[in-house]
């Protein structure tokens, strides 16, 4: 029989610059909507959160593990659910390749830092079945073309980026009150800048990490745990010393850090379940230039998955905390989407997300959030339709 199952993740990054105060009450308001109105199983529900010991703590290794062990434990039918709380980031090219320093990549950030870019998110979820339905809130800054889908269908400024006529959702609940808006309430971007993440990452590592090595010390701190940017950065970096020019001292460094590299990265590749008997493919390592989008034929079939992002790419995401009162902290998006769903269930993901918009407007939030996925998706019952009949209810 089919089963409904969920990872949710909230970071705070206790005891940091960049604490946060409402990402873990998201997961446990997340966590009462699909037991109370879509029926899942607490049991089959994983929570992952930085600020009790007795969850385990979403590091990027644990968080990527879990995501993998959800979709592939997965069967015909299946409905599977990932929420992140956070901060996002958006990670820029080396500032050695000049063509690129416009270049970003969209990433979330565990609590370790050890992020999670839009690569590593489209290659877990290219995995799903065809036959099993996954649905990814992403609340958090810059988290618009996460999974890098194919097909948009709410996206761009609040000004007509919907489309369409709204539904009367809205109109029934009339204007937004209490602590649906941010008019009066502290919050802040839920958004990690680049330079900020360095400088973590340099306190974390005892290491210097600047924006334009950012790509190779990922590799160097986390090892086979690091995303697959910093293999590709490694691996560029491989070819680039392995052909340096330079005085004899400089060749005899770069030839050395060259023959070490080769070292690195095979264990890397080892632990990532690689082929411990050899290289893999060249075109393994031949990674896309950042911020750019793959070519059609390797971007997210439209019918993969669907993601909810709390704003477009280049926005940031709302963490409001109501008086100041952290026990009431909360991300906009997950706040409006309980709001909603809590008034109408079996809202579909189309009506949802143009609510939690107009919703999120009349409330003083600047973000406009993302419907990514295909059209016939966008029709459906938001995650599932609560009369399915399922083994463990």
């Amino acid at each position: 029989m089919a089963n409904k199952k969920a990872l949710l993740v909230g970071c705070n990054y206790p005891g940091t610059n960049a604490a946060l105060r409402g990402c873990v009450n998201d997961v446990f308001s997340m966590k009462k909507l699909l037991v109370q109105h879509k029926g899942f199983p607490e049991s089959n529900i994983t929570l992952m959160i930085d600020t009790d010991s007795r969850y385990e703590r979403p590091t990027g290794a644990a968080v990527k593990r879990a995501l993998n062990q959800l979709i592939a434990s997965s069967n015909a039918g299946d409905i599977l659910f990932f929420h992140f709380s956070g901060h996002g980031t958006q990670v820029p090219a080396d500032a050695s390749d000049t063509e690129e320093l416009d270049g970003k990549d969209e990433a979330i950030c565990p609590t370790d830092l050890n992020i999670i870019v839009d690569d590593d998110l489209r290659d877990i979820v290219e995995k799903l079945p065809a036959d099993v339905e996954l649905t990814f809130i992403a609340d958090c800054c810059h988290s618009g073309g996460l999974l890098d889908h194919t097909a948009l269908i709410i996206t761009g400024g609040s000004s007509g980026g919907a489309g369409g006529a709204g539904p009367s959702l809205m109109d029934l609940m009339g204007a937004v009150t209490g602590d649906g808006g941010a008019h009066g309430r502290d919050f802040k971007p839920r958004e990690l800048p680049l330079d900020m993440l360095c400088q973590m990452l340099t306190q974390q590592s005892g290491k210097r990490v600047a924006p334009g090595n950012i790509r190779q010390s990922l590799g160097g701190i986390f090892g086979a745990d690091a995303s697959k940017i910093a293999m590709g950065a490694l691996s560029m970096l491989q070819g680039r010393l392995a052909g340096g020019a330079g005085g004899a001292g400089q060749r005899s460094s770069m030839g050395m850090v060259a023959r070490m590299l080769p070292v690195l990265l095979s264990c890397m590749r080892r632990q990532q379940g690689g082929d411990p008997g050899g290289a893999p493919p060249p075109e393994q390592f031949q990674i896309r230039p950042p911020g750019t989008k793959p070519p059609p034929n390797q971007q997210l079939a439209e019918e993969k998955g669907v993601l909810i992002s709390g704003c477009q790419s280049h926005e940031t995401s709302a963490d409001a905390c109501p008086g100041g009162d952290a026990s009431k902290a909360y991300g906009a998006l997950t706040n409006a989407i309980c709001t909603l769903v809590n008034k109408s269930p079996e809202i579909n993901y189309y009506d949802l997300v143009y609510n939690v918009r107009l919703y999120l407007k009349q409330g003083g939030f600047s973000q406009n959030p993302g419907l990514e996925c295909s059209h016939s998706n966008s029709e459906k019952p938001f995650i599932c339709n609560t009369t399915s009949n399922f083994a463990d209810l």
